[in-house]
């Protein structure tokens, strides 16, 4: 049995909906933001105790990037992944890998430049230099969602999920648009894929991922 560590409406999404899109058989253990070493076995799977994290036998395994591919390839009759050796299977670790290294990274000045300097005025800088970056980020998806239906291949795979869900927590700023109308597209497109829908009702989660009830985690109140 695969297990998720998980905390609702987090990155962790991204990981919980491969599984679902997977059709895997998996049971989630939700991880309080705030009390982490509460959550039974999360420390062993996961020591730096961030989310998603996944055990499965003696697989232990953490970061977003890292457990897409791995459910890519775990699950190969679900078609997450590309055949290897093709050009599509060379999209699929490009892409992965630049949605784990440059478009998740990127949020972080704009999201939580607390992380980087406890200096006001500091991470005002931080934040008007991670919108300038996230532009240049929009830009290129766009240039390639133009072009292209999904990102490796000719089918829905792990690196449309993990996009989904970046280009969705635009939503969360009124001023940030990432990309143009082939990245709203593609946002619509994941959107309507019924193991992403049901991802959303499993983590409380609007079209625009916006919580139903903010004040909950799994389904239990955030204190």
């Amino acid at each position: 049995m695969i297990t998720l560590f998980q905390i609702t409406g987090s990155s962790s999404f991204a990981a919980r909906a491969a599984l679902e899109c997977a059709g895997a058989d998996y049971e989630v253990v939700d991880v309080h933001p705030r009390r982490r070493d509460e959550a039974p076995g999360f420390a062993e799977a996961n020591p730096l105790q961030r989310v998603p994290a996944l055990r499965e036998g003696d697989v232990r395994l953490a970061e977003t990037g890292a457990i897409l591919l791995w459910i890519g390839d775990r699950f190969p009759e679900a078609g997450l992944a590309p055949a290897i050796g093709t050009t599509a299977r060379a999209d699929h670790y490009r892409w992965v890998t630049w949605c784990a290294n440059t478009l998740h990274v990127g949020w972080w000045p704009i999201m939580a430049g607390f992380y980087f300097t406890n200096n006001e005025s500091a991470q005002e800088s931080l934040e008007v230099r991670g919108r300038e970056n996230m532009d240049r980020h929009g830009r290129h998806l766009e240039a390639w969602l133009s072009d292209h239906e999904w990102l490796a291949g000719d089918r829905f795979g792990v690196s449309d999920i993990y996009a989904y869900m970046l280009v969705g927590w635009a939503n969360y700023y009124d001023d940030i648009t990432l990309g143009g109308p082939a990245v709203a597209a593609h946002y619509e497109r994941v959107g309507a894929i019924p193991g992403i829908v049901r991802t959303r009702e499993l983590d409380d989660l609007d079209e625009r991922f916006m919580r139903y009830h903010p004040e909950l985690r799994g389904g239990k109140p955030l204190d």
